[in-house]
């Protein structure tokens, strides 16, 4: 593990979670189903380059995180923190929030996360609201209790009436481990409005991170203080000036970069998660961005009229591999 690196803080997580733009990673393979963790610290000082990115989120696809085990998750945020430098965050994603967990983040903490992302348990609609607090001041005390702090992944889909957006926002006023709320492919940008608003009248408000592909210039127009979009592993220059241009106020500029990514979310919302994952390590290892397109428990091959898509689409896009010389 890296002995030399300062043990991380709440106030510069936040910090550093206002200021730009986290690629989520995926890991690559060898042939033989190990990971290739030198090449994994690599990838991670590639991104490390690019001005505007604070940040690399890892294990953050649920097949993945569950094809590996605890040591070999491990080793990913290990690996990761090398090739990154000391003010860039490594963000851990541990499951579901529950007692199962702590021991993870401890010893996420030991191998050099900054922070976790976790899910916390679905409130049911309808519920009383005594019974919401009850629930609150246990998750609270399970918060409290762990080492890093916690970003807090919002499922896909949630109104600013539901259960798990009031639960997130009472953790994010009484726990004070609670940093940030990530909103789950929130590509409705009148629901990302209102639940924003939610998170953002809490006393000490969250940081909102958007891993929206439709509407994130919208959402960085609207409140949102960063990104953690698979279009930032997809085209992270871009996506970084993207984030530079809406917060100088160049809005049309930004919805150029935007426009000029569209093409890449057709491709990856129209097919399911095992195929868009499959996709998606396609064209990042074609870009220079990732050593190897295997991956443990995945097909080994997309297709024809899938791999001419992504061909096409790197086509139309003019995105080509980066040169890091």
């Amino acid at each position: 593990m890296n002995s030399q690196r300062l043990e991380p803080t709440t106030p510069t997580t936040v910090e550093a979670l206002l200021g730009g733009v986290i690629v989520p990673t995926l890991a690559p393979f060898e042939e033989d189903d190990q990971i290739m963790r030198q090449s994994i610290a690599d990838q991670a000082s590639r991104l490390a380059r690019i001005e505007g990115i604070v940040g690399i989120a890892v294990s953050t696809t649920i097949r993945e995180r569950q094809s590996l085990s605890l040591a070999e998750r491990l080793a990913v945020i290990e690996y990761t923190r090398k090739g990154l430098a000391p003010k860039q965050l490594v963000l851990a994603c541990v499951g579901d929030l529950s007692r199962d967990v702590e021991e993870e983040v401890a010893a996420s903490k030991d191998a050099g996360a900054d922070a976790v992302i976790t899910f916390p348990p679905t409130w049911r609609n309808g519920s009383e609201s005594s019974e919401l607090g009850t629930h609150s001041v246990r998750l609270t005390e399970l918060v409290d209790r762990m080492p890093l702090p916690i970003i807090a992944a919002l499922s896909e889909g949630n109104t600013a009436d539901d259960g798990q957006v009031r639960e997130i926002a009472l953790l994010g006023r009484d726990g004070g481990k609670v940093v940030s709320v990530a909103t789950e492919n929130h590509d409705n940008a009148l629901q990302y409005d209102e639940v924003n608003k939610v998170f953002k009248a809490v006393y000490q408000p969250l940081a909102c991170l958007t891993t929206s592909k439709d509407e994130l210039v919208h959402d960085l127009n609207t409140g949102a203080d960063a990104v953690i979009s698979c279009l930032a592993y997809i085209a992270p220059h871009e996506v970084a000036e993207l984030y530079r241009t809406t917060r100088s106020g160049r809005f049309q500029e930004a919805q150029v970069l935007h426009k000029r990514l569209s093409p890449f979310t057709e491709l990856i919302s129209c097919i399911g998660q095992v195929k868009r994952e499959m996709v998606l390590r396609q064209i990042v290892h074609r870009r220079g961005l990732l050593a190897s397109t295997y991956a443990r428990d995945l097909p080994e091959t997309l297709g024809y009229s899938l791999a001419r898509k992504i061909e096409r689409t790197l086509n139309e896009t003019a995105l080509t591999r980066i040169a890091w010389v």
